[in-house]
């Protein structure tokens, strides 16, 4: 009964290529090899429909209703017997041998959360804003993740365990590219959103937030807090962009695309 999970794993992460798909049209570009004088368009930003379409359909991946374990499957893996060790097919856990009904739903929720929050897709989500305000940028993208993770409706205690575990990935995935993202800018925005996050695990909970809400809401404040006021590295040179060499134009050497050994640049021996 315990490699039942082998069969759950894939099942439950199928649509994990569907994900990759449509975020691939946040911030995409339809493009061409195009050549000069060939007439087409080389390059354009994908139609802001699509790209409003593809959220659509990956905000709705986050539902905690879609990410719960029927609880006929949770009652039906036990742990699994000596000699079964786990293995890479098989969800990781923080419940020791027992199977943790959260990881699923957590694993599920990074990956979509973190195909969205990748820091070369946000930065052209930020640079398509601004050259068309039409098209969604990061910070839209981001309130979008906050509403289907911290604001998701919760039917039960377990809906709402698995909202929670949203809102954790989120927080995580926001810091990842705050403090790592190479292009500045999707680091502030990113930042921006952690401070307001913060703000609002601070803020009274609406309605009988019992303690795991509580205790929720206030590691990620101090989480986030933490994170914010680290203390800055020592100083150290700008990592710039080096601009493209100037003078001589043309000065490098040729590139021996048809050069093999015992062969010069034009074929003849």
């Amino acid at each position: 009964m315990a490699t039942i999970e082998e069969a759950l794993v894939p099942l439950f992460m199928y649509h994990r290529y569907g994900v990759e798909a449509a975020a691939s049209a946040l911030g995409g570009l339809d493009y061409i090899y195009g050549m000069r004088g060939d007439g087409r368009t080389p390059v354009k930003p994908a139609p802001a429909a699509r790209q409003r379409a593809a959220l659509d359909a990956l905000v709705a991946t986050l539902k905690p209703s879609e990410l719960a374990v029927p609880k006929a499957v949770l009652a039906s893996v036990p742990p699994r017997p000596p000699g079964w060790s786990t293995h890479r097919e098989l969800f990781s856990r923080y419940t020791g041998d027992a199977f943790d009904p959260i990881m699923p739903a957590t694993i599920a929720a990074d990956v979509t959360v973190g195909f969205v929050l990748q820091p070369d897709r946000a930065a052209r989500m930020v640079s398509q804003h601004v050259l068309d305000p039409s098209l969604p940028g990061l910070e839209e993208t981001i309130d979008r993740l906050v509403k289907a993770t911290f604001e998701a409706a919760a039917a039960n205690d377990y809906e709402a365990e698995i909202r929670r575990a949203e809102g954790r990935v989120l927080v995580d995935r926001l810091m990842w590219i705050a403090g790592g993202a190479p292009s500045p800018q999707v680091r502030a925005v990113a930042s921006l959103a952690l401070s307001r996050l913060m703000t609002r695990a601070k803020a009274p909970a609406a309605g009988a937030a019992g303690s795991a809400e509580t205790a929720h809401r206030t590691l990620i404040a101090a989480d986030i807090k933490r994170f914010l006021e680290r203390p800055a590295e020592a100083a150290k040179s700008i990592d710039t962009p080096n601009a493209p060499p100037g003078a001589p134009i043309g000065g490098d050497p040729g590139m021996e695309w048809l050069a093999t050994p015992g062969w010069c640049l034009w074929g003849g021996i």
